[in-house]
């Protein structure tokens, strides 16, 4: 008696698809997973505000504009507010 099973390289790779999504999911339901994702949000949020007031900080010249943007929106809001009550 002779009993042959082919199987295709793509099967295969179904099957293997099949356990790692099946890992992925265990791991993600673990009571672990969302305190990982909290904790590695709040480390690149970090990293990414101190990159950009890093950037801002340096650029003196973006500073100013911002700044004098900021002081000329302030002036423009109290003269229309004077405006009116005249």
């Amino acid at each position: 008696m002779k009993i042959e099973v082919e199987i295709t390289e793509q099967e295969i790779k179904d099957a293997l698809e099949r356990k790692v999504r099946l890992a992925i999911a265990e791991q993600n339901t673990s009571w672990n997973a969302a305190n990982e994702v909290k904790e590695r949000t709040k480390k690149a949020w970090s990293e990414a505000v101190e990159s950009l007031l890093a950037e801002i900080l340096g650029d003196s010249e973006e500073l100013k504009r911002m700044v004098a943007a900021e002081v000329e929106k302030r002036v423009k809001a109290r003269v229309a507010a004077a405006l009116k009550s005249v």
